[in-house]
This record gives C-alpha cells, sequence and structure tokens, in this order.
C-alpha cells in the first residue's frame, strides 16, 4: 500500500516543490515596497526565512488540498492541477500589485474592483499581458507535471532530499527569531510581519514569564524604549501645528468597558445621566471597534483598525498624547486592565514616561476599578495644579461584575457571566439586571471623581468626556450573540458619548439628535478646540469636529480583531480576514443581493490608504 501511495504521489511531491521555488520569487516583490530602511543581518535572516517558509507553508496547503485529484486518470488531473496552481499563483501576483499600491493585502471586492477598472485603469496591453503571463505559467506547469511524472523534471529532482528539511529549518529559524524578538521587542525583525500575506508568526512572551525565562519588568522596560524603526506610515499627512492656548484646560476622558446606552438611566446611572443631561450628548454615537482593541485605538488616533497594526510596528503614538506632551500637560493614565495586551504601552502611549501598565490589585475588575480611582486621586492632588489629562478605563461592565457586598442590586439577577450556558430562548432580564448593577458600581465610582474635581475648585476648567470603548450585546437580535466581538450591530457597536465641562456649549452645537458620530471625531474636537492645533483634520484623522458645522455621513468604518465593516443602521458590508465579504442588514442577517458596494468600497479603501506609504 505504502509503495503504491508513493509511486502516486512521488511526482506532486516535486510539484510542491516547484510551486513553493515560484511562490517564493513572486512573494519576494513584497519587499520591493519595503521602506526605505537599512536591514540588518536579524531582519535580513528572519525576512528571507519567512518568505521562504511561508510561500511554502502556502503552496503545501493548496498540494493537500489537490491531493485526491492525484489518483484521477493522467489526462484529467494534469489539466486541474495545472489550472489550479496558475490560478494561485495568479492571485498571489495581484496581491502583490494590490500590496504595492494600498499596503494591505487582497481581498475579494478590491479584486473585483481593479480587475473591472475601478481602481487601476488598466490598457489593453497590460491585459494581454496578463493573459500570456497566465497563459505562460499554465503552460510550464503542464510540461513540468508531464516531466515530474517521467521521473526527468531535473531542478525539482535535484531538491527533493533537502527540500522537506530545508522548509522546516527555515519555519523553525523564522518563528524562532520572531519569539526572541517580540521577548526583547526588537522591532527591525517584528516591522517585516505586515508584508506576507495570511503570515502570522510565534509569540510567546507569556509562556516564558511563566518559565522564568523571561522577565516581566524587562519586557515593559524594552517595550517603552522610543522606536528603532518608523516606516510604512505617513502618519501625520503634515507636521501638527498651532498655537498653544494661553489658557489650557484640564482634558479627562472616562472609557467604559462594554457600555450599553441604555443604562443611562437615573435608576442605572443616575450621575452619568445627569451629566448626559447637563451637557452636550450625541444619541447615535458608533464605537471604532466592536472590542477593546480597535475602540480604543479609533478613539485615541482618529484612525480606523486596520492602521493597528503598522502603528504597533512603528510604536507609533496617535498624535493627541504628542500635542499634549507638547504643551507640557501631565498626563495620568489610570486603567483597571492592564495596558500590555491590547499593547497600548507600544501604540498610544508608546513615549508616556513611568506609565502606570497595571494596578496592584490582585482582586477583579471591581477591586480594580475602586484602585484606579484611589490611584488617581492621589496623582490628581500631586499634578492639579498644571494642565492635565487624566484617562480612567473603568472594566467592571465587561465582566458583569461588582464588590459582593455592592448596593443595590436589581434584581431578578442571575449568577456570575458565563455567555457559553446561554442560548436563544435564555431569558435575558436576570442577566441584564447583573450588567446593570455592574454599570450602577461604575456609576458611583464616577461621582467620586466627580466630587474630587468639584471639591478642588477644577470641575469647570475641566473637559469631561465620557463614552465606551464598544457595546455588549444581549441577544439584542435575537441570534444568540451574547457579549461582543461578534458582529458589527448597534448592539456591538453604538455607545454613548458625553460631553460636558470647560468648553462645552450644547446651545451652541450644530449637530442635530439622531445623527451618527464617531470615535473618530474625538481627537480633531480635542485637537482644534482645546490644543490649539491649525492643521486640517485630514492630516491626522478621519473624523469630524463636533464643535464645527454638521457633516451627515452616511456610514462609517468599523473594526474587530481580523475583519472590518462599513456600517450605518440598516445596512452592514464586512470585509472577511479570509478576504471574501458579507452583506448584511442592521440585524446582522444576511440580504438576499451579496452585491459588492462599491460606494463603500471606495470609501474603506481611501480611509486605509491615507496614511500609508
Amino acid at each position: 500500500m505504502l509503495k503504491f501511495l508513493k509511486s502516486k504521489l512521488s511526482p506532486y511531491y516535486e510539484f510542491w516543490i516547484l510551486n513553493a521555488l515560484l511562490a517564493t520569487l513572486i512573494g519576494a516583490r513584497y519587499f520591493l515596497y519595503f521602506p526605505d530602511l537599512p536591514f540588518d543581518g536579524l531582519q535580513f535572516s528572519f525576512a528571507v526565512t519567512s518568505l521562504f517558509s511561508h510561500m511554502a507553508l502556502l503552496a503545501l496547503v493548496f498540494w493537500l488540498v489537490g491531493l485526491v485529484v492525484c489518483f484521477l486518470p493522467l489526462k484529467i488531473k494534469r489539466p486541474i492541477l495545472a489550472l489550479v496552481a496558475t490560478i494561485a499563483l495568479g492571485f498571489l501576483f495581484v496581491d502583490t500589485m494590490v500590496f504595492g499600491f494600498y499596503r494591505f493585502h487582497l481581498n475579494y471586492p478590491v479584486l473585483s474592483m481593479v480587475m473591472s477598472g475601478q481602481i487601476v485603469e488598466f490598457p489593453w496591453s497590460a491585459w494581454l499581458m496578463l493573459v500570456v503571463g497566465l497563459g505562460s505559467v499554465f503552460a510550464l506547469q503542464w510540461w513540468a507535471l508531464s516531466k515530474m511524472e517521467l521521473r526527468s523534471f531535473t531542478l525539482t529532482k535535484k531538491l527533493r532530499k533537502v527540500f522537506f528539511p530545508l522548509f522546516i529549518a527555515t519555519t523553525l529559524a523564522s518563528h524562532g527569531i520572531h519569539i526572541w524578538a517580540a521577548a526583547k521587542t526588537y522591532q527591525p525583525v517584528m516591522f517585516v510581519n505586515q508584508y506576507l500575506p495570511m503570515f502570522y508568526p510565534t509569540i510567546a512572551n507569556s509562556f516564558l514569564i511563566k518559565k522564568g525565562w523571561l522577565d516581566r519588568e524587562e519586557l515593559e522596560r524594552n517595550q517603552a524604549k522610543a522606536p528603532k524603526v518608523q516606516g510604512g506610515l505617513n502618519y501625520p499627512l503634515n507636521p501638527i501645528v498651532g498655537e498653544a492656548p494661553s489658557q489650557p484646560k484640564n482634558i479627562m476622558l472616562i472609557l467604559i468597558d462594554s457600555w450599553r446606552p441604555d443604562t443611562v438611566t437615573p435608576e442605572y446611572m443616575p450621575t452619568v445621566y445627569d451629566l448626559y443631561n447637563e451637557g452636550l450628548s450625541f444619541d447615535k454615537h458608533y464605537a471604532s471597534g466592536n472590542a477593546t482593541r480597535m475602540g480604543t485605538f479609533g478613539l485615541f488616533y482618529g484612525l480606523p483598525g486596520p492602521y493597528w497594526h503598522p502603528m504597533l510596528a512603528n510604536q507609533r503614538p496617535t498624535v493627541l498624547m504628542d500635542r499634549l506632551q507638547e504643551l507640557n500637560y501631565e498626563i495620568g493614565v489610570f486603567t483597571s486592565a492592564h495596558i500590555e495586551s491590547p499593547e497600548f504601552n507600544r501604540t498610544i502611549f508608546a513615549n508616556i514616561p513611568d506609565l502606570r501598565i497595571r494596578g496592584k490589585s490582585k482582586g477583579n475588575s471591581a477591586d480594580r476599578d475602586i484602585e484606579l480611582v484611589d490611584d488617581w486621586m492621589v496623582w490628581y492632588d500631586v499634578n492639579k495644579s498644571k494642565p492635565t489629562f487624566s484617562f480612567l478605563f473603568f472594566d467592571a461592565p465587561h465582566g458583569f461584575v461588582f464588590p459582593a457586598d455592592y448596593e443595590p442590586k436589581f434584581e431578578p439577577m442571575s449568577g456570575p457571566n458565563n455567555p457559553f450556558v446561554r442560548s436563544n430562548d435564555s431569558d435575558p432580564e436576570p442577566i441584564f439586571n447583573r450588567y446593570r448593577t455592574s454599570t450602577h458600581f461604575v456609576d458611583s465610582k464616577i461621582k467620586e471623581v466627580i466630587a474630587k474635581l468639584k471639591a478642588e475648585g477644577t470641575y469647570d476648567d475641566t473637559l469631561i468626556v465620557i463614552t465606551g470603548d464598544h457595546g455588549e450585546e444581549l441577544n439584542d437580535n435575537g441570534q444568540n450573540f451574547w457579549g461582543h466581538n461578534g458582529n458589527f450591530t448597534e448592539a456591538q457597536i453604538k455607545v454613548p458619548f458625553i460631553m460636558i465641562g470647560a468648553g462645552v456649549d450644547k446651545e451652541a452645537s450644530q449637530w442635530p439628535q439622531g445623527k451618527m458620530t464617531t470615535h473618530y471625531d474625538f481627537v480633531p474636537t480635542i485637537m482644534k478646540n482645546y490644543l490649539g492645533v491649525t492643521n486640517d483634520i485630514e492630516d491626522y484623522a478621519v473624523g469630524e469636529d463636533l464643535y464645527g458645522e454638521f457633516v451627515d455621513r452616511p456610514y462609517t468604518i468599523v473594526a474587530d480583531y481580523g475583519d472590518y465593516a462599513v456600517v450605518s443602521e440598516d445596512k452592514i458590508f464586512s470585509l472577511k480576514g479570509n478576504g471574501l465579504y458579507e452583506v448584511k442588514d442592521g440585524t446582522n442577517r444576511l440580504l438576499p443581493q451579496q452585491e459588492i458596494d462599491h460606494e463603500r468600497m471606495h470609501y474603506a479603501i481611501e480611509l486605509l490608504t491615507r496614511y500609508t506609504e
């Protein structure tokens, strides 16, 4: 049996070798677009081993899929295998072209628009070259297969014994180098990752720390160092300029994890409800993501989630933090969860000295929420005579948590939050009551913060912004979604957005209720109205000035950890990480017509390429 399989499959091992080599040659084109930066030896080794091993892996995937074809008659299997290999290499080549134009990898809607000439108009000569090129590759595949079946294809025959060991060795080397680079935060290596499609090298920091082979404090010190590589980004488009305010105002951003707008009531969040009515509030505000990483990233950068990866690779902080430091603001970052994962210490706050990575509390998120307020008060007592930027990030609603002795509790109440035991038939009310109790607890901590500002006489000189990083679905759409990071419906992306205090003029607002605002609007509003920045907003963000003239936007872009979508209240056009797309209504149900929305695609492409180089 083994002899039979060997005789059948042996030629096609060589077929894998051939296509792995061709894929590597094509894939080398990605590095034509690498920024004009010097390669050091380790970075070069990582790039070479990763390119070869990853292209060989992609070729292996297609080879494994085609195994069944190997047992078909010769006249059938040869054209099928040659055609599949040609199409795969063709896609890879087109992806290198798309990456060259836009610095992101191929998905089906972009491919469709490229091929139809809606993004780039190809002259007839280019189409002729494409047809001739694909025909030539197909002919090569056909001819090579016939030679391999006769054991007479010299190139692959010579590589039979060394190729697989070379593939294993380069794979281990690539991932080994990346494990070391991640542990040492050696940026020149990690910068390479974004250039290869579907490439996810190994990170083992938690394992190394657990085994005692990596010191957490040393890791944090390395992560806090200034970045050594700046490339792939054109952010901001122009240097940030402006006049320093003569009387700078304090700025406080309060972020609540997993916050639903329907908790802003006198019963569930009385303090926030009063602020909501007193200040300027927006009742159709969309977060930039349906999970913490992208929701917080978009808020601080004013940019869509796909920019996270180049920002992290460059360890590029937001221009908001740059400007605050330039104006000598004291910056206090107080979060319940630690800020290493997501890596906000290497993105948003990368250049903040003495950054509070985590609190000391070993308790649950409610205990840490208590501690962060205590820590902020100590910090504020020291720094209240200077202009301050305070960031308070509460986490209790994320886990539906509150202190055991906390009152009031809303009844009937479910047990500890566990979405895995729920079904579409579960009664949401007891679950919701547990969540409401956690938001009431956070409201009590915000009450302490507000009281502190008033007691110190700085309340009127402080802009306070209260919002959520993302929403929290409690089966709102009847599809058994409990939580977040599951879809792009309003239940998971719509959050409150409240502005109150210094500089807020509720009566002068030109933004009517019921109209879309987004997390992308926070940075432009702060930069223009509080930090004296005179640049065009497009220099550094994709949002609008909420104190300025109303802009009616039909949709916005929202991201999760792997996908992104262009979203309006009634339509979700999502681009999947696997390159495909879906068109759904506002309740996350597929629409009958799964057509590419070219208008939304153009919008997404413009935003996602504006700050790349």
